[in-house]
């Protein structure tokens, strides 16, 4: 599954600043708090993406981290349930420059990171040990886990229910765990508390009737109930920050895709004095395509501006909004990002429609602490 879902999406290391977690790539001298463990849980499964002729497979992920404490040298995992039966256990072997088959490690910044399918359990584990050792060095730590439950529906924007999954991605886009709603769009995962760089959401009709729901910078901390609406568009790259130095608001960037002719969308662009090839797969919108809501109240939308995504050769159209901020100012904030548009083409009307989340934390002044 981790290496399929990939062909999907663009993968990229998010490193962002804490508020008492402590994310990989480390950034700690104090090498017994960064060593990590997650287990999630998931029940084996599959998904059949027709437009890419592919069957996909839900599997449990072990997650561990810490730091490389020389260039040969073992993680030993020994993982136990409730009841204090030891559920699981594995020794595996890290080498500098020495690839390994059974098992994925990454090695950033001195610190590695190892990611290892393993079979469900009966029960989310209660406490996991980690001990990392050598010939002449050894660290250990237990691990007292937290789950949380999060849970809702998955319906299309005409409110009817749809089976669709859900899979989560902790560090860029690797998945870790999965699961399908059932008929009702009801979904329920149990996930280690943590912060996720995305959740991200399809009904298995990607590329041919709709495309995907996307959740970003998703801050499990709590049981959530996180409801979905899956549409012919995508809510992409979605971050949000308060605007600190002016107006009481926050801003919102998010790049809109939708369901099209992709052959006639490539066009060339100048911007800076510099060609971009232009990939123009977004709808026009304006305030009032879009509906958000900051905790689930109405946000005003002071205003919205287009601007241009640009790397290397190529240019999307991505777009800046700017919303009047909610009392309370401090505290989570989950921001719901939904754009809804009818447009005529070839005498038939086209549906242009998707939604999205992005959760932060934010201190009494309104300021950010992002996580």
């Amino acid at each position: 599954m981790k290496k399929a879902f990939c062909l999907l999406v663009i993968g990229l290391w998010i490193n962002v600043p804490g508020n008492g977690q402590v994310y990989f790539p480390f950034k700690t001298e104090d090498k017994q708090s960064s060593i990590l463990a997650y287990w999630y849980n998931c029940k084996p499964d599959s998904v059949t993406l027709a437009t890419l002729n592919e069957t996909f497979y839900f599997q449990s992920t072990l997650q561990l981290y810490g730091p490389v404490i020389s260039d040969s040298f073992y993680v030993k995992v020994e993982v136990f349930l409730p009841d204090g039966i030891m559920a699981y256990t594995n020794n595996f072997l890290i080498r500098k420059d020495a690839p390994v088959k059974n098992y994925q490690v990454d090695v950033i910044n001195n610190y590695f990171r190892i990611m290892s399918s393993v079979d469900q359990l009966s029960k989310d584990p209660d406490k996991i040990k980690v001990t990392i050792y050598s010939s002449d060095r050894h660290l250990e730590k237990w691990i007292f886990c937290k789950y949380h439950k999060i849970y809702g529906h998955m319906t299309d924007f005409s409110g009817n229910p749809l089976r669709s999954f859900i899979s989560v991605k902790p560090d860029a886009f690797e998945d870790v765990n999965a699961v399908w709603s059932n008929a009702d769009g009801y979904y329920e995962i149990s996930l280690p508390e943590r912060t996720y760089n995305n959740f991200y959401v399809n009904d298995g009709n990607y590329r041919s009737t709709t495309l995907e729901a996307w959740s970003w910078h998703m801050i499990v901390d709590e049981d959530q109930e996180i409801d979905y609406k899956i549409g012919t568009g995508e809510v992409y790259n979605l971050t949000v920050w308060p605007n600190n130095g002016g107006y009481n608001s926050l801003l919102l960037s998010f790049r809109p895709m939708v369901l099209g002719d992709r052959s006639k969308t490539k066009s060339k662009q100048i911007i800076n004095d510099k060609e971009f090839n232009l990939n123009n797969i977004a709808p026009e919108l304006d305030i009032k395509d879009m509906n958000i809501t900051i905790n689930g109240k109405q946000a005003e939308i002071y205003s919205i501006q287009k601007y241009f995504e640009t790397g290397q050769n190529i240019s999307m159209c991505a777009y800046l909004v700017q919303i009047r901020r909610l009392e309370p100012t401090f505290g989570k904030q989950t921001i719901r990002v939904e754009y809804n548009k009818t447009v005529e083409q070839a005498g038939k009307k086209i549906f242009q429609n998707s939604m999205g989340y992005f959760q932060l934390y934010v201190n009494f002044s309104g300021k950010s602490a992002f996580n």
